[in-house]
């Protein structure tokens, strides 16, 4: 059977601070696989997600077991479509710059007969579904707008950015090369979608307890960078010396930044604390690692580290020894290395860039890419506080205010304000947003606050502020007592206060609908377990009236763990 466990009301979830921020990331999560929600439960409260943000999928065992592999025709219909009109029609896709895909999902597309011109569901992705020419895709000769170079054809090395001064530019007045003029207006809907999975459980995977240990290892990780331990092998192996050309100029980079790295010829085993790690080699065991540090990345540019129906290591060794994340070819790449992260990676990630922000500025062509762990993971971010003052009630229209510090000095600290997921002041130097009560439905409602450093790599923090709108005298909540319905089920109900009573009852988990019933006094809400999974959760009632006012209740946070037998 299961349980509820840790009924917690209205929890206040402290600030967190990002470089790429939650609000634009759009979380996909597979409904009918368990492991799936809950890897993507976990993430998105350990990275503060806004349940607007996360989206159910219908796929299919059969797209993602055995070879994990579907059609382009597959890929529109089951993830590409019906995620963009979710993020449509709740009002965020403006927002949005990169999906995260949780557990089991298809990792690879079959764009054509060839094995070696198929590509990554994340490249798929990433060309917005837009298949380029497959030539391009096999070479390796498709060019990412997002890759900071150099390689045989950008002879240049940008300063690490993150997503969103990408899309928005960084100013006429800015002083690029030429090649990159681009930027000075940004890529607009030119940008490309990044993505990655959080982790893979398929056939030669990992655990599902693997993934969520990632995710901790990632969280941990934040704002504790080491400053040495990254580690660049050499070998005769041509999987070594095809980009062994970048690991000395890297090396000096990160210098520059005050990280130490250091070119060696041999594996580095029985280290501790290993920070980094790119090698080339067919077989590798990370086990003899002693120990990675939170936040770690490693990767063996090898062929079929993540085909993993073919032989050699596969990337998720990295994993379960103790890696946030790994990146691996979901085909035969030859030894292409701008297939694969270059080692500049590390100086995107030392610059304070996320995981994800630090792969796709590393990466020349992600389009045959696997990228698996915590997208979010920033070890080297500047801190950044941030908190919202103003009532917990009102009657009426209100302005908030937030306040922002952090450690840097002389530094433009720009905000911006989300309503309930929905961004509702854009970016500026005004601290303050006006909140419209007047126009808004009564009872509970969430003002995020978001809080930037004028900088390229976006430093940010984020906090909710809970409050309740009063203005009609309507208003719902979840009563303590819940009745055990079922074997997955329980039955909830609410009290409505006010003059008028609804029309109908709702019982949500975010944007997700989980039960709907015509008002009585003694009406039941059912909660069914199964619908939202193992992990942290959090549930609303809405009472709905006959002018279309949806009043929503105070959230319940709880967590779930099935037993055996559930």
């Amino acid at each position: 059977m299961s349980r509820i466990l840790k009924c917690l009301v209205c929890v206040f979830v402290a600030g967190a601070a990002q470089a790429q921020m939650a609000h634009e990331v759009l979380l996909l999560v597979n409904k009918n696989s368990q492991p799936s929600l809950l890897a993507a439960n976990v993430f998105a409260v350990v990275r503060q997600i806004p349940k607007m943000n996360v989206v159910y999928l219908d796929v299919p065992a059969s797209a993602y077991g055995g070879a994990a592999t579907v059609t382009p025709e597959e890929f529109t219909k089951l993830i590409w479509e019906p995620a963009n009109a979710v993020a449509k029609g709740r009002g965020i896709d403006g927002q949005i710059l990169a999906w995260v895909y949780s557990v089991d999902f298809p990792i690879r597309v079959k764009t054509d007969s060839n094995d070696r011109k198929q590509m990554s569901v994340g490249g798929l992705t990433f060309m917005r579904n837009k298949m380029p020419g497959l030539s391009l895709v096999e070479e390796g000769k498709y060019l990412s707008k997002l890759f900071s170079g150099p390689n045989g054809r950008v002879k240049f090395s940008l300063s690490a950015l993150s997503l969103g001064v990408y899309k928005n530019g960084l100013g006429m007045d800015a002083q690029v090369p030429p090649e990159a003029a681009y930027l000075q207006g940004g890529l607009g809907e030119r940008m490309p979608l990044p993505s990655m999975m959080l982790g893979y459980i398929g056939e030669k995977g990992t655990s599902i307890d693997t993934v969520l240990q990632t995710i901790g290892r990632g969280k941990a990780s934040d704002f504790r960078g080491m400053r040495g331990g990254i580690y660049f092998v050499v070998s005769d192996d041509v999987r070594s010396t095809c980009r062994e050309w970048q690991f000395y100029p890297a090396v000096n980079e990160l210098k520059q930044r005050g990280v130490a790295a250091s070119v060696v010829t041999n594996f580095p085993a029985g280290a501790e604390n290993v920070m980094g790690l790119l090698m080339g080699a067919e077989t590798v065991d990370p086990s003899t690692i002693k120990s990675f540090a939170p936040g770690a990345m490693a990767e063996h540019l090898t062929s079929w580290s993540a085909e993993f129906q073919k032989p050699q290591t596969k990337m998720t060794a990295w994993i379960e020894a103790g890696a946030t994340a790994s990146a691996g070819a979901v085909v035969e790449p030859y030894s292409n290395p701008d297939k694969f992260p270059s080692a500049r990676f590390f100086v995107q990630y030392a610059s304070g860039c996320t995981m994800l922000e630090s792969f796709y500025q590393s990466i020349a062509c992600p389009l045959q890419s696997l990228l698996l762990g915590d997208p979010l993971a920033k070890p080297y971010a500047v801190p950044l506080a941030v908190k919202v003052l103003g009532a917990n009630r009102i009657d009426g229209d209100f302005t908030y205010i937030a306040q922002a510090k952090s450690r840097l000095q002389k530094v433009e600290i720009l905000y911006s304000f989300l309503l309930d997921g929905k961004e509702i002041r854009g970016v500026s130097d005004d601290p303050s947003v006006y909140v419209r009560a007047r126009k808004m439905a009564d009872g509970y409602h969430e003002l995020r606050a978001v809080a930037r450093l004028n900088h390229l790599s976006q430093f940010s923090a984020s906090v909710d502020k809970p409050f309740t709108v009063d203005c009609m005298g309507r208003s719902v909540s979840i009563l303590p007592n819940v009745r055990k319905a079922g074997k997955c089920e329980h039955g909830i109900k609410v009290q409505v206060d006010g003059a008028e009573l609804p029309e109908k009852l709702r019982l949500v988990s975010g944007e997700q609908m989980l039960d709907e019933k015509a008002y009585a006094p003694d009406a039941e809400l059912v909660l069914n377990e199964l619908l939202i999974g193992e992990g942290p959760n959090r549930i609303r009632a809405i009472a709905v009236y006959a002018d279309g006012m949806e009043v929503s209740s105070a959230p319940i946070d709880f967590e779930i763990k099935f037993s055996a037998d559930s």
